[in-house]
């Protein structure tokens, strides 16, 4: 994914800063166990938030405790004592968001991003095939959106809101999964956590396509602004955001029905705070604060 999906520190209580940066390092501490260490490079905020919701939803208290990190061993974080499975799920989702976007890059990107995917290809080749054994379904997904995408890009008439439907499926497709029951209530969760993930999904999509829409259009990439707008896109910043404030609005109203029973403190502060404050920086090109700011 982008790494769009990030939290407003400073409107977050101290303990839960706390908690999600425990998180953050527990699932890098997950990437380097169920893979290799050097997958600790592609950790995202975005499937740390996958994380978080799928943790939010589960049963198990959750505790934390201390440990040297896996980076600099001078140093401490804490890490989540349990939630293990969840974890493993984000970071499958990681790696293999990362492996597609490995091929997308070498099928449309330049002479120098393709020879650095070429190199890194065969080692999340390797990666991809064990969370592929492990979570068939989060594969399918992504493998699913890909294969979209690309029908998509092709499409030199193509609507922002078809452009931005394969990345909707695909959240949408890998929230559910967080659902392993089949009971009436489980449906119901699904149905809440599809919509939830469909409309985030559409949001990264479309805040990452604004995000690159200078780029795409000195370099002659696909980018559906560009189709609508031309090199316009000043001139419609209004109508941008109107959408992407409507994803967001949709996203709050799917979450409020979830039963959160963790971390809703922090879930609130990403979709209250965080997101809008990036679509405002991104958009209006406002100034971000860094976490240590």
């Amino acid at each position: 994914m982008f790494g769009y999906v990030t939290v407003d520190k400073s409107e977050m209580l101290g303990k839960d800063f706390e908690a999600y940066k425990a998180i953050y390092c527990s699932l890098c501490k997950q990437l380097g166990k169920d893979y290799s260490f050097l997958t600790r490079f592609i950790l995202s905020y975005d499937c740390t938030f996958y994380a978080v919701i799928a943790l939010s939803l589960e049963d198990s208290c959750y505790g934390f405790c201390s440990g040297k990190c896996k980076f600099n061993p001078l140093k401490k974080c804490n890490y989540i004592k349990s939630g293990e499975e969840a974890l493993s799920k984000a970071a499958a989702l990681s790696i293999v968001s990362v492996y597609y976007k490995l091929k997308d890059n070498i099928a449309d990107g330049s002479f120098f991003e393709k020879l650095l995917c070429y190199l890194m290809m065969p080692f999340f080749s390797h990666w991809r095939k064990k969370a592929l054994k492990k979570y068939p379904e989060i594969e399918k997904a992504v493998a699913k959106m890909s294969l979209a995408q690309f029908e998509v890009e092709k499409d030199k008439s193509c609507s922002i809101d078809k452009a931005a439907e394969p990345t909707a499926n695909m959240l949408s497709d890998v929230l559910t999964l967080l659902v392993d029951d089949d009971d009436e209530k489980s449906g119901q969760k699904r149905r809440v956590l599809s919509s939830f993930g469909y409309f985030l999904g559409k949001w990264i999509y479309l805040i990452d396509a604004a995000n690159d829409f200078e780029d795409d259009l000195k370099k002659g990439c696909f980018n559906p602004y560009i189709i609508a707008y031309g090199n316009d896109k000043a001139l419609h910043l209004s109508d941008i955001n109107s959408s992407l404030d409507h994803c967001l609005s949709e996203c709050l109203l799917s979450y409020n029905l979830l039963e959160i029973k963790h971390f809703n403190r922090i879930v609130d502060n990403v979709l209250i705070y965080g997101l809008p404050k990036k679509q405002k920086s991104i958009l209006y090109k406002e100034k971000e604060l860094k976490h240590g700011e």
